[in-house]
């Protein structure tokens, strides 16, 4: 069967191959779809899918194209012969640099450059897959700010004890471990963590929008949910700064969506209820974050994963749910 990242990437081909398909057939004279490796590479993981799955994710994919022709006049709408509509899947690598997008669809042509892309998330929704470790520097790697010498000598205790239990039992389990994971390990990681990040936050208030850009991306996108389980298509259009949306060659969108603020301030970081490896953060401006810490493999190593989802959003954040 195809691993999680190979749906991941034949979602991404889905979607781009089948907004291509349909607006040169319905919608648009002149409009082309890149031919790279980016785009092979996710091709060959859509061709590898059982045909059951193929039709599941060009159905979501086809699902969202009214909702976004809607939203984004620049899909139906050229000016002449080189007015060409351009969709390209994007290189892993741009989302080190804080653009989360893995489809990217513009017109190069018009003045200023129209350009939109899309996040599309197969049976998932989290942001980001971070870790940490004695050696990552969270705070300046998510937020451009240095973590503290006190926050690693907490997390440094840690991690010894981890060495230490590793030298004891040879392919050591996480499992092995039993409660201690969550008493020796998750906690005090966490409690470690959830201190250096008020701190970070509360000396520099402006941080808080650092660590949203990094965790949700620094450039506005529409983001395609595909929820097997509910038989349901998310789509939501993440308008940063209000660069989503645009009017384009004199035509306004048919529907609107709001132009969001990035947060000033964290509110609150507390543990969620009843649970000991998930701490949730609220910020102002409506967002929530939740950081739920776990173990990345079967045997025990020197660093351990964030979950780190986005559970809340502004409230004109626009959401539509096709079913």
């Amino acid at each position: 069967m195809p691993s999680q990242v190979e749906n991941g990437k034949a979602f991404e081909y889905s979607i781009a191959y089948c907004y291509y398909t349909y607006l040169k057939a319905n919608v648009l004279k002149h409009v082309e779809i890149q031919e790279d490796v980016f785009l092979n590479n996710a091709k060959a993981c859509y061709n590898i899918q059982p045909e059951e799955n193929k039709l599941e994710f060009d159905s979501a994919a086809n699902k969202t194209i009214e909702t976004l022709i809607a939203i984004e006049p620049g899909l139906s709408v050229e000016r002449s012969g080189d007015d060409v509509l351009k969709i390209r899947i994007a290189a892993d690598s741009e989302g080190h640099w804080g653009d989360v997008r893995d489809i990217i669809m513009w017109r190069p042509n018009v003045s200023p450059i129209w350009e939109i892309g899309i996040s599309a998330k197969n049976n998932h929704d989290a942001v980001k897959q971070s870790r940490i470790s004695p050696t990552i520097d969270f705070g300046k790697e998510w937020m451009g700010a240095q973590c503290s010498k006190t926050y690693f000598s907490e997390i440094n205790k840690v991690f010894d004890w981890i060495s230490k239990m590793r030298q004891v039992t040879h392919n050591l389990k996480w499992s092995d471990l039993g409660n201690e994971k969550q008493s020796q390990v998750y906690k005090p990681l966490l409690d470690a963590f959830r201190k250096e990040m008020l701190r970070l936050t509360t000396e520099n208030p402006e941080l808080s929008a650092r660590l949203l850009c990094y965790l949700i991306g620094q450039k506005a996108f529409y983001k395609i949910i595909k929820e097997d389980k509910n038989n349901l298509v998310v789509v939501k259009a993440f308008n940063i700064d209000g660069k989503l949306n645009k009017t384009i060659n004199g035509h306004k969108p048919i529907a609107k969506t709001d132009a969001i603020k990035m947060p000033s301030r964290v509110i609150e970081l507390e543990y969620k209820k009843d649970s000991d490896n998930t701490l949730i953060m609220v910020l102002d401006e409506g967002w929530q974050i939740s950081f739920r810490i776990h173990s990345a493999s079967t045997f025990v190593e020197n660093s351990l994963k964030f979950d780190i989802q986005l559970i809340g959003n502004p409230p004109i954040l626009f959401t539509q749910h096709l079913f």
